[in-house]
């Protein structure tokens, strides 16, 4: 009886300190999390930034190797292309297959480069999955949404609210200040003008412009305009941003800053980053790449 009863208790015992996996895990991470917080005592808010830089080095190679394994499921992306094609056709003119029978799953905060030479593909892949355009053929999900079941006032509050667009020749106003230019992104919301005014002033803090909110497009340079872009692409909180050659007028040290910047939204915000690009070197600051030619991912 004796016996019975102590393999009772310890039965006992054994469910009350049966702990999941998850918590396994975060009590191996405890010893590192303390480790790390004693080096930032030590050395002070770079040593911080350099551990934080590892962390994302580290959750990239992981996101990689999961992809790798085959470990993504495609239900749970939030872009989603099934066979998808363009083709322009024109009075008298040979019809160009732009896109052709393209599959492709992104999930969320994955940061994508989309490489290939000029005329490939790029930026019509670009816009069918930001709904500037419709496919021939195929399917586009994105944000779990089918697109092909949407009208033309759906799809204009999908691209408003879902989804944000940086482009290469940042597209401002010229005769309205960095904050006008932000701001005027959210005219179609429900903020009043002054809600609006002080979520642009707090992007352009972000995006490390809150002492030139005042200047006009033409009183900042080049990757300061692209910092603008970038604060009104996230005007409105959106889930995916998609950037066509955002440094192609930049020089390669400004490249840099606005790629850093991009990151950084992704780990922020979790934002899903599109990267339309010809450089390679902006390519590998990215999770993964996606290579087209002529209008098919290889």
């Amino acid at each position: 009886m004796n016996e019975v009863r102590e393999m009772k208790n310890k039965e006992k015992t054994e469910k009350i300190t049966e702990t999941t996996p998850d918590e396994e895990a975060s009590k191996e991470m405890l010893p590192l999390n303390h480790l790390k917080e004693a080096v930032v005592a030590q050395y002070g808010d770079d040593a911080r930034l350099i551990l934080d830089s590892i962390d994302e080095v580290e959750a990239i190679l992981l996101r990689r190797e999961a992809r790798a394994k085959g470990e993504f499921d495609d239900a749970k992306a939030i872009i989603h292309l099934s066979g998808l094609s363009k083709k322009y056709e024109s009075a008298g003119m040979t019809p160009v297959d732009a896109l052709k029978e393209v599959d492709l799953s992104i999930v969320q905060g994955e940061m994508v480069a989309v490489i290939g030479p000029s005329g490939s593909g790029k930026s019509t892949l670009l816009q069918m999955m930001g709904a500037l355009d419709v496919p021939t053929s195929g399917g586009a999900r994105i944000n779990f949404q089918e697109l092909s079941e949407m009208n033309t006032k759906e799809l204009t509050q999908f691209r408003s609210q879902t989804v944000g667009f940086v482009f290469q020749k940042f597209n401002l106003i010229p005769n309205l200040s960095a904050l006008e230019n932000v701001s005027i992104a959210m005219e179609s919301t429900k903020m009043n003008r002054q809600e609006r005014r002080s979520r642009a002033a707090e992007l352009l803090k972000e995006v490390g412009l809150g002492k030139r909110m005042s200047h006009l497009p033409g009183q900042l340079s080049g990757g300061e305009q692209q910092r603008v872009s970038i604060a009104r692409a996230l005007a409105n909180h959106p889930k995916i941003i998609y950037a066509d050659e955002p440094t192609g007028s930049l020089d390669s040290k400004t490249s840099r800053t606005i790629i850093q910047l991009f990151d950084t939204i992704r780990r922020d915000f979790n934002t899903t980053i599109i990267i339309v690009t010809h450089n390679h070197t902006i390519a590998k600051h990215c999770d993964r790449t996606v290579k087209i030619k002529d209008g098919r991912i290889k």
